[in-house]
This record gives C-alpha cells, sequence and structure tokens, in this order.
C-alpha cells in the first residue's frame, strides 16, 4: 500500500467516527425536563427551578447544547410569580406567594413534539393542628 491509499482509509475512518460521535452523542433525540423541589410553601421565598434537558440517543444529557422553551401558566397564575425566565436555554425560576394551592406549568420546546405539563404543589406554611 502506498501513502495516498492509507491516507484515504484513514480520512473515511475519520469521518464516519466523526459522524457516528455528532449522530449519537450531540444530535437532540428526545427533550425532558427537570423540577427541583416539586413542592413549595407559601411563603414568598419558596423558589422551584424549571429546566429543559436535550436528551441523545445514548439517553444521556446532551454536552454543550440547549433547547429554546417557552413556560404557560395553565391553572394557579394567582399563585406564583416568575423570577426568572431565559428561554433561550430552557431555565425558568418560580416563586410561590402566600396562598397555598395547585399549579399546572406547560413546558413548549423547539425540539418536542407535545408540550409537558407539570404541577407544582404549594403548600401551606403552618402545621395543621387536629384536637380531640
Amino acid at each position: 500500500m502506498d501513502k495516498f491509499q492509507i491516507f484515504f482509509i484513514f480520512s473515511i475512518i475519520a469521518l464516519v467516527f466523526g459522524l457516528s460521535v455528532y449522530y449519537f452523542i450531540f444530535n437532540i433525540y428526545e427533550v425532558t425536563s427537570s423540577i427541583k423541589p416539586k413542592n413549595l410553601f407559601a411563603d414568598y421565598k419558596s423558589t422551584t427551578i424549571i429546566k429543559v434537558i436535550p436528551i441523545n440517543s445514548l439517553g444521556f444529557e446532551i454536552p454543550f447544547r440547549s433547547v429554546k422553551a417557552k413556560i404557560e401558566i395553565e391553572e394557579g397564575n394567582d399563585l406564583i410569580d416568575i423570577i426568572k425566565e431565559n428561554e433561550e436555554t430552557g431555565v425558568f425560576i418560580l416563586r410561590a406567594k402566600d396562598k397555598p394551592g395547585k399549579v399546572k406549568v406547560i413546558i413548549k420546546s423547539d425540539k418536542s413534539l407535545l408540550p409537558t405539563l407539570i404541577t407544582i404543589i404549594i403548600n401551606s406554611t403552618y402545621a395543621a393542628i387536629n384536637f380531640r
């Protein structure tokens, strides 16, 4: 084999390796969301962070990529404040107000087929005392 054939074989192997790395590791296969914590307290201090996470075909979070997303409050708009709304990176911070209840948030991202519905429970700040 001469130098040209060796160079040609190695370049084909590098091309196949590069394309497979792109399609299996850096290509968005699915979009999921994480919310921490799911339960808040009605005290104007409790916050929750919602992140929209791109997933590759191996099931891992994709490094160096983010997904554009928007949130929409379906139920309980009077129970929370939106502190941070970064639609470019898909990160949202919500803070509870002073009333307990249930909040339903719809997340719509560019790379997902259907929107995601998240339910946040806002608990009261006092403990219920039951006297008998």
